[in-house]
């Protein structure tokens, strides 16, 4: 009888270990998921949040120009 005590005591004992093991893995995936959550919805808040952008002028590319040898000493 007390063989059987010893070891449910051990059983007990692991169970416990396993049930904190199972506790942490729990918390941990559940940070996790509210990690990722909040990871996709700044992005769609930040794009909504852009004030928006004055008018694009289009800068034609230089062709033929003059160097730097004909500016003013100034």
């Amino acid at each position: 009888m007390e063989k059987l005590e010893v070891k449910l005591e051990r059983v007990r004992a692991a169970l416990a270990e396993a049930e904190e093991v199972l506790r942490h893995r729990t918390i941990g995936l559940e940070q996790y998921l509210e990690a990722l959550a909040e990871e996709d919805a700044p992005v769609e808040a930040a794009a909504s949040q852009r004030k928006p952008v004055g008018p694009r002028r289009a800068v034609p590319h230089r062709q033929n120009v003059a160097g730097t040898e004909v500016l003013s000493v100034d």
